[in-house]
């Protein structure tokens, strides 16, 4: 049986079937650029635990049959390693389930709820689910890179679109720019290195001294 768990960096979620979401975060993370830790949980977890009936479908829904089994099963019959932070919890693929966030993965209860809830809106796809380390920042947005253009498009909320030049190469960020700007450049930089001169949407934190990774999709 393939593993029910794949780290993220460990350039394995293309082999195994992964959606493209999972796979360029992996891919990504292999690369070396600033992906929070974490897992993909695979579809063959949900498969090997709705065999054991660790988890059924109940109204519609996926519930845990005991929230205790389903930590178990985890952590003492998979052996995923135990979480010192709170994760979120994202479907790996591209559908519009809402992520689950600040997830304590000490807590059966709430671990068991979070993942059941994703996998509940998963229904007739992978049940692939990233497991992210939280990060925190004061600030976070999105930003839209494209070959047709040699600006970046910079969303932030509750502030106005910025266009953010793109850089070439080696080149050095622009020290007018506040810095979170810049660690932004350089993070949009890496991801066209690392994914070619597409046109990427991608979602980013940060935490005053890195910007993250957090999602990239194409546009």
């Amino acid at each position: 049986m393939k593993t029910p768990f794949i780290w993220l960096g460990s350039g394995r979620a293309k082999k195994w079937g992964v959606a493209e979401k999972g796979q360029r975060l992996d891919a990504a993370a292999k690369a070396g650029l600033p992906v929070p830790a974490g897992a993909i949980l695979l579809d063959e977890l949900f498969q090997l635990l709705w065999d054991e009936g660790v988890v059924k479908e109940e109204n519609g829904r996926i519930t845990a049959t005991s929230p205790e089994w389903l930590y178990e099963t985890l952590y003492q019959s998979v052996r995923f390693p135990h979480l010192d932070k709170p994760a979120a919890l994202r479907a790996a693929n591209a559908a519009t389930a809402m992520p689950q966030l600040a997830v304590d993965f000490s807590h059966p209860v709430y671990l068991s709820n979070s993942l059941c809830e994703l996998w509940s809106r998963l229904d007739g796809q992978r049940r692939d689910v990233l497991v992210m380390e939280m990060v925190d920042g004061d600030w976070r947005g999105t930003a839209v890179t494209t070959s047709a253009y040699h600006h970046d498009t910079i969303t932030i909320p509750d502030e106005p679109p910025i266009s953010l030049p793109q850089l070439k190469r080696w080149q050095r960020p622009d020290s007018s720019l506040a810095p979170h700007l810049q660690r932004l450049q350089l993070l949009l930089r890496g991801v066209r290195r690392t994914f070619g001169r597409g046109d990427w949407h991608i979602d980013w934190l940060n935490d005053g001294r890195i910007c993250w990774l957090l999602q990239i999709q194409a546009v």
